[in-house]
């Protein structure tokens, strides 16, 4: 018989190889064809039996080339199958009017694609081979592929075909239309082939028409005998070849005599007999699935490794801990108890276990490989144990482990071995030789891993190389996101990606680098400065240099639409002389609007740590007013009391008090800068949300008052969770925002409307609207995307909202926003209430049974500033006793000296030694004085300090005081002449509301001051 010829158009390499190999199977010769004109000048030469064409060729589409090939000799009736991955609804439709046979969809499966090749293969036939002649057929599949290729092959005989999804279809079309015979398939869902021949016998009708049953399995006498039983003339295999499908039906078709056939026995008994044939058949089928489910269980590990092993090699990764992992997940799939591999190559030799090695030692493991490795010599072929004593020799552990075969395979590419790999199992093997071929395969794929892992390991840079690797680098350079030109010596482009293109603009490539000045409006850094024909870095590059300034220059790619590029450039140099240039571009506007951004905020928190500082500068002598203009009115009010008023008094007292005013004014003003500008850790505590709002506007007041007016909307809320300063820079920016959303000047007509209220969640929502024109859709998709801005330069960084979001995120909370283009925004800003055991009463709080009077006290004043100390002592000392220092050191010596002292009141912040080092050191000398210590503060800044403070039971006082809050704190602290003080409790200045010190005057001083 004359071997099939069969001609393959198939420009992937892999994918030929592939065909090839399953159709020389099958004894088919194959001509290869890697693009359409060479199929062409193939066929000319020789045509062939069957054509398979791929879609997609190098040089011609596919439907264009299957007319030129039916206008060949011969090829006008030759069958033409199509190749491809993808099909549209178009492609298809275009497929069946240019002429081809068939369609076979990537990816291939081996067994589809050889019975598809045989079905379209032509047979060789005598004309009386055509019996169908004038003959319809009614064929019967659930599987449209398999229908078609029947209805193929039938077709070729001379037959009409039609054909029916299941037994029920093919009733209604036979009885609608008579066929000469009926050809079905016995599995299918519904009314199956056993159950279509009954219901054919039955109808009187249909019941003389010739039927043959097939099937895609193994046929046995109990099946030709149901078949016989249900009606069927013939019940045959479906070979590639159909030829005993149409063996069957010729013969069928001779034989009938015209009578009538009928069913040989009642249907209770066809039914029982045909239920116990369809369990035969799908007890049948389940063995040959099981069997191909374990091939594909096997085939689907194999696949694993590979995923494994080249996502290792893409990613950089350890490719021994990759194998670790793919080796682990194919022991279970290829039905192993443990297994190792050990790898020669490595330095030090390693070794990887896998699965359940449980009592083995490294040192016996490595024993046990050592025994393989010497079992399998230098034969290069896998060894399979299955035997005891051989399981034995290899270890005696094996029977420990209830083992009973392994197999070894050796890891080898080429002539070098890289390895051992050895897997046990417990089970007796169903099949050895699937699971030897599989670990064949894997040994294969590691070694292959291996050796690409290493010769990558090697760095080999050529130009032969570069030039065989063109098509890679091509694909990279269209990948990457720099733009890469390269020119020729003359200047002429050679490459040039599309990022190249993309930066510079369309049609770009073609533009001469000496016109690039001109054409893409090129300037130096400052946007303004043209950058010279010859000071272009690719130029220069033709001349020689090297160009690796790093410094930005400026496209204007006009309507104001400009970018900065960065431009490398190096000359590509053949036999010392310069052959061309190279220079690679990078947009880099993102970049330095982000250096902008960052310089911009790192300017203001540069600024905030200089309001902190400055704030607590200011608390001292502002202290020491407050202080001072409240004894002044005290004393007004005693020699008023004495001299029965006067006119002029009052007027000093009206002077007093608005002087205190204003210094209350000044008091609020840095503490609020303080709260806002405080550096603190990610702490939460209880927080008064009215209190925040209202610091926050005193701070924004000056940018409101012009713009809107404030409307206060507050509900009754519970105190929040979270970090005061926080949330004072979130509804800062908040309200920032809604007032430059305002159009200056016009106060009475705006509104910036501040609400609070509980949800139903119990939060508290707070709300921040204002009557501006509203956010853009376009910017609400942006809006809290860092250094987004639609503020112009110089006002706006971008970072307000996003730095919103993270915070209120953080804090466990959330922020929307509603939004109307033309009716304005609003802000909603959801916060967790405070845990209601976190409600506290006020720090520093005194819980006393009466105010009894108190005797006169020891009072130690210790602060570097002599304005405080002055103060404390015209305050305290004419009800007590007053020793005031200026340095902690010369408070410690005295205590250590044997001074006792009833209060210490001491600033946290001072030279050489400050609060926290005095309080340590009296804890170590004299503990019961440490518990005497009230601190002072203007603001603690730093961590340290604030921690201590949180820990520390002693009362905290900020600067300015209160002079009777200072007054109550020394008396709280001094045993009662005739009533004892049942309870003094003093709550630990938690660190949310402390600030850093600036350094304080060295200088100590002391007074002394004795009672009258």
């Amino acid at each position: 018989m004359k071997q099939a010829r069969v001609l393959l158009v198939e420009d992937n390499p892999i994918m030929t190889r592939f065909v090839c190999a399953a159709l020389k199977a099958e004894d088919i010769f194959v001509t290869e064809a890697s693009s359409g004109a060479q199929a062409l000048q193939l066929w000319a030469a020789e045509p062939s039996d069957l054509v398979l064409q791929n879609l997609m060729l190098p040089d011609m589409d596919g439907f264009e080339l299957i007319p030129r090939l039916r206008e060949l000799p011969g090829g006008a009736i030759v069958p033409v199958l199509a190749l491809s991955g993808l099909l549209t609804g178009l492609e298809e439709s275009r497929i069946s009017a240019v002429g081809f046979s068939d369609i076979i969809l990537k990816p291939i499966e081996v067994s589809r694609l050889r019975q598809v090749v045989r079905a379209h293969l032509p047979q060789v036939q005598s004309p009386a081979a055509r019996f169908g002649e004038g003959r319809r057929i009614l064929i019967v599949d659930d599987d449209p592929t398999q229908a078609k290729l029947v209805a193929y092959r039938l077709s070729r005989l001379g037959f009409q075909t039609s054909t029916a999804a299941d037994g029920r279809e093919a009733l209604c079309m036979a009885r609608a239309e008579r066929p000469a015979a009926i050809v079905s398939d016995i599995m299918m869902p519904g009314l199956d082939g056993f159950g279509l021949c009954a219901e054919v016998r039955r109808d009187p009708g249909l019941g003389r028409i010739p039927l043959v049953l097939m099937t895609n399995s193994y046929v046995d006498d109990a099946d030709r005998d149901l078949a016989r039983t249900a009606g069927a003339d013939e019940f045959v295999v479906r070979t590639p070849s159909m030829l005993e499908v149409i063996e069957a039906l010729r013969s069928s078709l001779a034989r009938h005599t015209g009578v009538r056939s009928s069913v040989s026995k009642c249907a209770t008994d066809i039914e029982t007999v045909w239920a116990r044939r369809v369990m035969s058949q799908l007890e049948r089928q389940v063995s040959i699935n099981t069997g191909i489910a374990r091939r594909c269980s096997m085939l689907s590990a194999e696949l694993a490794i590979l995923s494994g092993i080249s996502d290792a090699l893409a990613g950089h990764h350890d490719i021994q801990a990759a194998l670790t992992d793919v080796l682990g997940a194919c022991v279970d799939a290829a039905g192993f108890s443990l297994g190792a591999l050990r790898l020669f190559q490595s330095e030090p030799a390693s070794m990887l276990k896998f699965g359940h090695w449980a009592g083995w030692s490294e040192a016996q493991i490595e024993a046990l490989l050592n025994r393989a490795e010497h079992a399998l010599g230098h034969s290069g072929q896998s060894l399979v144990v299955a035997t005891p004593a051989g399981m034995r020799d290899l270890s005696p552990l094996f029977e420990q482990s209830l083992l009973t075969n392994a197999v070894v395979v050796p890891v080898v590419r080429g002539e070098v071995s890289l390895g051992t790999l050895l897997m046990g199992s417990k089970a007796s093997p169903l099949h050895q030789e699937d699971r030897l071929a599989f670990l064949q395969g894997v040994a294969t794929q590691i070694a292959q891993a291996l050796t690409l892992t290493r010769a990558f390991a090697e760095r080999q840079a050529s130009e032969q190389k570069a030039k065989e690797q063109a098509d890679v680098l091509r694909s990279v350079l269209e990948t990457v996101a720099e733009g890469v030109v390269v020119t020729g010596a003359g200047g002429e482009f050679l490459l040039w990606n599309p990022a190249a293109e993309a930066i510079l603009g369309t049609g770009s490539a073609h533009v001469p680098a000496r016109d690039w000045p001109e054409r893409f409006g090129l300037s130096f850094n400052d946007t303004i400065t043209p950058v010279p024909a010859e000071q272009v870095p690719l130029v220069r590059a033709l001349a020689g240099q090297v160009v690796d300034d790093g410094e930005p220059f400026f496209l204007n790619g006009g309507s104001g639409q400009g970018k900065f590029v960065t431009i490398n450039a190096r000359p590509l140099k053949g036999n010392q002389a310069v052959v061309g240039a190279v220079a690679v571009l990078r947009d880099v506007t993102e970049e330095k609007s982000t250096q902008t951004q960052l310089l911009v905020a790192d300017r203001l928190a540069s600024l905030g740590m200089l309001a902190a500082g400055v704030a607590h500068e200011i608390n001292n002598p502002l202290a020491a007013v407050i202080a001072n203009l409240d004894l002044a009115g005290e004393s007004l009010a005693t020699l008023s009391n004495r001299v029965n008023s006067s006119l002029e008094l009052e007027d000093v007292s009206h002077l007093l008090r608005e002087a205190r005013d204003a210094g209350g004014r000044v008091q609020r003003i840095v503490r609020d800068l303080r709260v806002f500008s405080r550096a603190e850790a990610d702490t939460s505590a209880p927080v008064d949300i009215h209190d925040v709002l209202e610091s926050v506007l005193r701070m924004a007041d000056n940018e409101i008052r012009h713009r809107a007016t404030v409307v206060r909307d507050y509900g009754e809320v519970s105190p929040v969770l979270g970090s005061e300063s926080r949330l004072s820079q979130v509804f800062l920016n908040l309200v920032m925002n809604a007032a430059q959303a305002l159009t200056d000047g016009r106060a009475d007509d705006n509104e910036i409307r501040i609400s609070t209220r509980m949800d139903e969640r119990g939060r508290v929502v707070v709300t921040v609207a204002d009557t501006g024109e509203g956010i853009d859709p376009e910017s609400m998709k942006r809006l809290f995307v860092p250094f987004f801005t639609t503020k112009r330069v110089g006002i706006g960084t971008g970072l307000g909202l996003s730095i919103c979001h993270r915070l209120i995120t953080a804090a466990g909370g959330e922020i929307t926003v509603d939004n109307q283009p033309g009716g304005g925004a609003a802000f909603h800003v959801a916060l967790r209430p405070a845990p209601r055991a976190a409600r506290t009463a006020p720090r520093n709080s005194l819980v006393r049974t009466s105010a009894p009077s108190h005797r006169r006290g020891r009072i130690l004043m210790v602060d570097d500033d002599s304005c405080i100390l002055s103060f404390l002592l015209r305050t305290l000392e004419k009800n007590h006793d007053c020793t005031a220092v200026s340095m902690a050191s010369d408070a410690l010596s005295r205590v250590i000296g044997g001074e006792r002292f009833d209060v210490i009141l001491c600033d946290l912040m001072m030279p050489v030694m400050n609060g926290m080092e005095l309080y340590t050191e009296l804890q170590r000398s004299a503990p019961e004085q440490s518990h005497k210590l009230v601190f002072l503060t203007g603001g603690a800044f730093t961590a340290e300090l604030q921690a201590f403070l949180a820990t520390v039971p002693n009362q905290c006082i900020e600067k300015p005081f209160d002079i009777g809050e200072l007054r109550e704190a020394v008396r709280a602290r001094l045993p009662a002449a005739d009533t004892v003080v049942l309870d003094v409790s003093l709550t630990a200045l938690g660190p949310e509301a402390l600030d850093s010190p600036l350094t304080a005057d060295p200088t100590t001083r002391e007074v002394r001051s004795r009672a009258n």
